[in-house]
């Protein structure tokens, strides 16, 4: 039954996350009680917005949406390890609420050139964030602090700032610059083709708190002003589009209601309720989009908010200060274009008249609107992301100076908009560059010991390289590394002191910078930090001093125009007074050089001059190891290899067998036998392209490689646009896609699933594994995987109840890669069914030599004595004649178990045996042949007490969950005897667990061989639940065991409880009355009970069962006999035929026709 119900679970399509949420909202929305339709008053700020009281932030966007429509209470949500881990415990029986997030970049171990991890001055890893190219989904179940026993009281932290709420939104609304109009109607709106905000007087609001909290909804929809946020505004009132702008506009209020403590009023909005419930049944992906967006309105809005904190000790010159708009600029500016170039997109694909409503659908047909769209998504998520760092640059940290922006240019080439040419010039290198006024004296001397480097012979490299120490230590203080390939990154640090001394850190989820390091980029692929820095205006200009010296001391004339032209346009693009079409010539002189610089001969000679890479075999699971010794992925060979700087040594294990490849020749040589789509897969350049910066590598020509999951350089594609992103140059990119079975593995552990052994095996087949909580014998999580086209799967923890419909977004396998993995799942299975098989016989090889240990029980043993029952045949026990022994066999009678008995009448079966489908038959398998009917009982004493009142041998099953399988076994042995299953009542299980097994598993086997289900029937009162008690659910008996659990354990240990908690304690245990009811009932559930325990006794068993029974074998006997007599009719009647037909004369012969 239970098989039957989890297959079916796993067949029945389940929703995914956003419509579960969209479903929620649209039944809330027709009640009211969506979480923007309840009003909140004024109060404390962040009072009822989810938050995690473990690291101190609130849910965002969807989650916190989907997690206020719960309707606690309580704002605090944390998952089950958090509850752990600050000493709480969920209570039992209650279920989660998923929450998903997405991760667009992750901490990676820093290495050396070596491939050894570099540590700090604490001996802890530097870790580097990574920009993901395949940003990954991750889902999480958390629980209500109502539904935790052991939480702490709520504690409110102590406000940032004094200002009042009311004070804080003015200074927002005066920061905002928008232009608000009191009087002039009687109604609040704002009128986009004005830009205007239009309030009705401040004494028509019955308060402040309404006043500020209804402006600011309007501000939140000012906020969508093209040259803002640039939503679409231009809509009348009742449209649909109209409608979506208020779901956003009326979220943001709500949540900045919540930041501000001037509470939220949703009366004004009740018209747009149908409208939106719509909206959500026709696209539930909407509400994903408008809680992103309220977000961004909230975001926008509070970034004009600037206050200082009072505990700051000292005070800081206000226009020293910067705003959230300075710091975050770039980002701003980012998504602007990307709004703008998805705007373009939505007019040529959908025409002006449907551009505004196309712009929120899921997906397009189209496929650049598609990807304007994504793009778009990001770079507002960067936006998003950028702003709530600035907050707290702002509020939180000693300010930035404006001077710490990001400066492009050196101070003395600001404004000349050129770099000097000083090739035709005479003299020395370094004197040219002195006197051009390019650079002082000291970078020039350390650009022509760049030079003489790169132009030197192996004789002279070490005299070069020490030349080019010493002259980039006076020139910066460090030396710069011979190996460095011209690439540099300003990262940024957290300066922590460690034993009296300061050191640098990478800064942790929520930390703020305090310190910046320049880092290089080496040809072996490894990084070096080159100078730290107090500010990253210093560090960046130590990168736009390096660059200007590595581009004057190229030698190859076109690479070097080509750097002088990308610095130029780098300069322009950061200058405020440039003008588009300088900052547009700059950028078609850069792409020409470039261009001009890849056909040149001597570049050509370099690249195909690559060096050779040494290959390794690394499976997957050892790719981590690899990695952490100094391995690189090789995106077109698909393979790792060692870097030429890096010890081959440590890879001996992963060798290949095969010589070293060149980079670029090992393509088209391993191709050559391929099919020409191989080929040219093989013959691509890949490149790490950050997700969020894929929009910038498609229009410099990037192509998307399904298969690979990667990047690569089109035909048409722009060289050196491309060449930031070249493997070689990224000093960390992702490790390559994972395989399915390893990306269900993340999936199954996200959602609490102790993967181990052969799990998960991905054969389309249903399987249980074990949860985090379960005990050792449990398996209380449930999946499905399959490789079938696109791998995807079915997942659920039954502990939680949490279930997710999974999809590979890694690898798309082939059939060749698909049948290797399913074949290696059938040796996985083939191997553990063989390993358990001989587990069994060895048990069962065991058994039977203890046997010839034991005796045959002559006198009744303690339990067969408590139950009433005398000895029979095939019952043992040990010298001591305490412990009764029941073998089980198979029907072939083969024992391959063993039951003990203990005196109290514990149970326990052999270790590592087989016990499905193998029964106990009283009085031995040649009795049972012998009987009229196949009696099958759960347990030994009830087919004993069962054998003795009928008279012939019955079956003991052993347990519920076994009738079915034995039942099955006895009717392939006995397929002409009639069938009666003596099933247990388990009514009290009803009352503590919401099921009574032995009755649903009973009916089960019966219906399973066609036989019958009996129950016993016990006197008035001794198996019913008395109904003058309260009644007993399985929630009550939940919360009393967890209660009297904890009680005992306090005792037991000596804790003293609060009175009150003891008191809430004591409130939630059962009555002694309603336990003993339950454990009356327990007592009263098989014959066995039926013959010791109740009034009706043994005769109640005989006169039960014998009725039974004997219907059965009538019934049985009846149908035997019309079986029979139909027999005998269809055999007369085909004699009769057969003489009719001898008689007949010979039929005409007819042509064959054949319908057409």
């Amino acid at each position: 039954m239970v098989k039957a119900k989890a297959a079916k679970a796993a067949k029945e399509p389940r929703k995914p996350f956003h419509e579960l949420v969209a479903d929620k909202l649209i039944e809330q929305l027709r009640q009211g009680t969506a979480p923007w339709q309840r009003p909140w008053v004024p109060g404390e700020p962040s009072a009822f917005i989810p938050m995690n009281p473990t690291t101190g932030k609130r849910y965002r966007g969807i989650n916190a949406v989907f997690l206020m429509a719960q309707g606690r209470d309580d704002p605090r949500w944390l998952t089950f390890k958090q509850a752990i881990a600050i000493g709480a415990q969920v209570r039992k029986g209650e279920h989660g609420t998923p929450i998903q997030y997405w991760k667009f970049a992750e901490e990676q171990q820093k290495v050396d050139g070596q491939g050894r991890p570099i540590v700090d001055a604490n001996g802890q890893p530097v870790m580097q964030r990574v920009e993901l190219e395949r940003p990954r989904v991750f889902f999480a179940t958390v629980f209500n602090a109502q539904q935790i026993d052991g939480m702490p009281p709520m504690e409110r932290k102590p406000a940032e700032q004094t200002w009042s709420a009311q004070e804080r939104a003015e200074a927002i609304l005066d920061a905002s610059g928008a232009v608000i109009r009191h009087g002039e109607h009687d109604r609040a709106f704002y009128r986009p083709s004005t830009d205007s905000i239009h309030l009705p007087d401040r004494a028509q609001f019955p308060t402040a708190d309404n006043y500020y909290a209804t402006a600011l909804h309007e501000l939140g929809h000012w906020s969508g002003h093209a040259s803002r946020l640039n939503r679409d505004l231009a809509n009348p009132f009742g449209s649909v589009a109209y409608a979506k702008e208020e779901l956003r506009a009326e979220i943001a209020s709500m949540i900045l209601g919540d930041e501000l403590g001037i509470g939220h009023d949703p009366e004004q909005h009740a018209a747009y309720v149908k409208a939106w419930i719509q909206v959500l049944q026709d696209d539930p992906m909407e509400i994903v989009r408008a809680a992103a967006d309220a977000e961004k309105i909230q975001d926008f809005v509070l970034g004009f908010e600037q206050t200082q904190s009072q505990q700051q000790a000292t005070a800081q010159d206000e226009s020293q200060r910067p705003t959230v708009v300075e710091l975050t600029a770039t980002q701003y500016q980012t998504m602007k274009a990307a709004d703008t170039v998805l705007h373009q997109e939505l007019l040529r694909a959908y025409g002006e008249a449907k551009a505004g409503d196309a712009r929120y659908q899921l997906t397009h047909e189209d496929g650049a609107v598609q990807q304007a769209a994504e793009d778009f998504r990001a770079a507002t998520g960067a936006w998003h992301e950028a702003v709530t760092a600035a907050r707290k640059t702002v509020d939180g940290y000693k300010a930035i100076t404006p001077q710490a922006v990001r400066t492009h240019a050196p101070e003395d080439l600001a404004d000349t908009r050129s770099l000097p040419v000083v090739d035709g010039q005479p003299g020395r290198l370094v004197d040219k560059l002195e006197w051009s006024g390019v650079m002082s004296r000291a970078d020039a001397v350390l650009a022509s010991a760049w030079r003489d480097l790169h132009a030197g012979t192996d004789a002279t490299r070490s005299i070069d390289v020490q030349a080019l120490h010493e002259a980039s230590q006076k020139a910066f203080g460090f030396d710069l590394p011979d190996r460095w390939n011209g690439h540099l990154e300003v990262q940024p640090m957290v300066r922590v002191e460690v034993d009296d001394r300061w050191a640098l850190v990478a800064p942790t989820m929520g930390q703020i910078s305090n310190a910046w390091v320049v880092v290089a980029a080496l040809e072996s692929g490894a990084t070096a930090v080159l100078q730290p820095c107090d500010t990253q205006a210093q560090a960046q200009k130590v990168v736009d001093r390096l660059k200007l010296i590595d581009a004057y001391a190229e030698m190859n004339h076109q690479m070097r125009d080509s750097k002088m032209q990308r610095i130029r346009e780098d300069w322009l693009r950061n200058d405020p007074p440039s003008t588009d079409p300088e900052k547009s010539a700059a950028r078609q002189a850069r792409k020409l050089s470039e261009a001009a610089a890849l056909r040149s001969d001597s570049l050509q000679q370099e690249v195909s001059e690559a060096p050779a890479r040494d290959f390794i075999n690394v499976p997957f699971k050892e790719r981590n190891e690899a990695k952490a010794l100094g391995a690189k992925w090789d995106r077109a060979e698909q393979s790792w290899y060692v870097p030429a700087s890096v010890d081959l040594t440590a890879f001996s294990k992963w060798e290949k067998g095969l010589a070293s490849t060149a980079v670029v020749g090992s393509a088209s040589a391993q191709a050559a036998g391929a099919d020409p789509e191989r080929k040219s897969a093989n013959k691509r350049q890949y490149l790490a392209v950050p997700y969020g910066e894929r929009e910038l590598a498609k229009q410099a020509g990037a192509l998307w490689d399904r298969a690979v999951k990667s990047w690569y350089a089109g035909a048409n594609a722009d060289p050196e646009m491309l060449a930031r992103w070249a493997p070689e140059k990224v000093l960390a990119e992702q490790s390559p896609a994972l395989d399915p079975r390893t990306e269900f593995t993340e999936a199954l552990v996200a959602l609490g699933f102790v993967v181990e052994g052969e799990h998960p095996i991905m054969d389309g087949r249903t399987h249980r594994a074990p949860v985090e909580g379960d005990k050792r014998s449990e398996a209380s999580g449930f999946y499905v995987g399959h490789l079938d086209g696109h791998p995807a799967g079915y997942i659920r923890n039954n502990r939680s109840s949490i279930e997710v419909k999974w999809k590979s977004k890694g690898y798309t396998l082939d059939p060749a890669q698909k049948a290797a993995m399913q074949a290696e799942a059938g040796a996985k299975l083939e191997a553990r069914a063989a390993a358990q098989a001989q587990l069994h016989e060895a048990t069962a090889q065991r058994i039977a030599g203890k046997l010839q240990d034991l005796k045959p029980v002559d006198n009744p043993t303690p339990y067969l004595a408590a139950k009433g029952i005398r000895p029979h045949p095939g019952a043992f026990t040990d010298g001591d004649g305490k412990t009764t022994l029941i073998p089980a066999i198979d029907t072939d009678n083969r024992i391959w178990t063993m039951q003990y008995i203990q005196e109290d009448g514990t149970k326990r079966f052999a270790k590592n045996s087989r016990k499905d489908g193998c029964f106990h038959a009283v009085g031995g398998l040649d009795a049972l042949a012998n009987a009229p009917v196949i009696v099958i009982a759960e347990g030994y004493a009830t087919a004993a007490t069962l054998s003795e009142v009928l008279g012939h041998a019955t079956v003991a099953a052993f347990d519920a969950g076994n009738l079915p399988a034995v039942a099955l076994a006895l009717r392939d042995r006995f397929p002409d005897k009639p069938f009666v299953i003596a099933g247990d009542n388990d009514q009290h299980q009803e009352f503590t667990l919401g099921v009574n097994a032995g009755r649903s598993k009973a009916e089960a086997a019966a219906a399973a061989v066609g036989g019958k289900a009996m129950f016993p029937i016990f006197a008035p009162g001794e198996s019913t639940y008395p109904a003058d008690l309260p009644v007993v659910t399985p929630k009550h008996f939940r919360a009393h065991s967890i209660a009297n659990g904890e009680l005992e354990k306090a005792d037991a240990d000596g804790v003293q409880l609060s009175d009150a908690r003891r008191e809430e304690l004591t409130a939630q245990l059962l009555s002694g009355a309603q336990l003993g009811a339950i454990a009356r009932m327990k007592k009263h559930t098989d014959f066995n009970d039926l013959a010791n325990n109740s009034l009706f006794g043994r005769e109640g068993v005989e006169r039960q069962a014998r009725a039974v029974v004997e219907s059965a074998v009538a019934k049985h006997a009846a149908g035997v006999s019309q079986q029979e007599e139909q027999r005998l009719v269809q055999a007369r009647e085909k004699r009769q035929g057969q003489t009719l037909d001898t008689d007949a004369p010979e039929p005409r012969k007819r042509r064959a026709t054949v319908k057409m």
